[in-house]
């Protein structure tokens, strides 16, 4: 059973990765077939950012469109005044841009009612402008037929107001690096050292002494071999400790103020009391 092009604008979109990236805010149906083309996608903080992406490989769930692409590369694509019709060298761009020049989708959709927000992807806009007109028209008599449908009675209205919904992407802010270079120092190490002297001992001739000398008298000599401690100084490298980069979580709190429309309902005529029923 085909799927109504209509309930594409209550899906919300995912990237390839199953990463949610916003509602669709506006479908493009091709002129020849009636088939939806491309999607128009909010994303970004508060959906302020929008993209198209084409629908080929796409998957359609319940109320989950999951698309064919990355998000990254959703988020890059060529914008476009999506209120006229894209011309084919429009067109062509897009698809060079998902790489899906010759990639076909083989998912049908009934065009019957599509709804407001539902434009040509072809290259008739004047004809496409005014069948859009149209079904927001028809899409608008839906809505107040639908609004008096959800009156309990007559003598009631109902109040709406803008709800916040806040998301987060996680996004790189910098890069930490660890890098090794080589410094000299002085260092001066005290090494205790030994070193030989010479000093004159004299002591008088004993008598054995005397009794053996031969009585010449002329030159001689005598000598003694000095020593002493050579400091020597060699060097080598040793590993001394290991460094790592760790990455910490760490929580806090950003503010962020946005503008919110709401609904207040004025009484008139005789004196009114407003009370107020919590409903659980």
């Amino acid at each position: 059973m085909a799927k109504n092009i209509k309930d594409l604008f209550d899906a919300t979109a995912f990237d390839s990765e199953g990463e949610k990236i916003g509602s669709v805010k506006e479908v493009f149906v091709n002129d020849d077939n009636g088939q939806p083309t491309f999607v128009e996608v909010n994303h970004g903080l508060f959906g302020m950012g929008s993209s198209l992406v084409p629908l080929r490989g796409h998957k359609f769930t319940g109320e989950e469109l999951t698309l064919a692409f990355p998000k990254d590369r959703i988020k890059d694509a060529p914008e476009f005044d999506t209120d006229s019709a894209l011309t084919p060298e429009q067109q062509s761009e897009i698809f060079r841009h998902y790489g899906v020049e010759n990639a076909t989708d083989t998912t049908e959709y009934a065009n019957e009612n599509a709804g407001a927000g539902v434009a040509g992807a072809g290259a008739g806009a004047a004809q496409d402008r005014e069948r859009t007109a149209a079904d927001r028209e028809v899409a608008d008599r839906e809505r107040t037929a639908a609004d008096r449908d959800n009156r309990t009675a007559d003598n009631e209205i109902i109040r709406s107001e803008e709800r916040a919904n806040v998301s987060k992407d996680r996004v790189a802010t910098g890069e930490a690096r660890l890098r090794k270079y080589v410094v000299s120092d002085k260092e001066t190490v005290e090494v205790p050292v030994t070193r030989e002297e010479v000093s004159v001992e004299r002591t008088p001739i004993s008598e054995a002494d005397a009794k053996n000398y031969d009585g010449k008298i002329g030159e001689d000599e005598a000598s003694v071999t000095l020593h002493e401690d050579k400091v020597n100084v060699e060097k080598e490298t040793v590993p001394v400790e290991k460094i790592n980069l760790n990455k910490d979580q760490v929580q806090d709190t950003e503010r962020h103020t946005t503008e919110l429309r709401k609904e207040q309902v004025d009484t008139e005529g005789a004196h009114l009391k407003d009370e107020r029923t919590d409903r659980k």
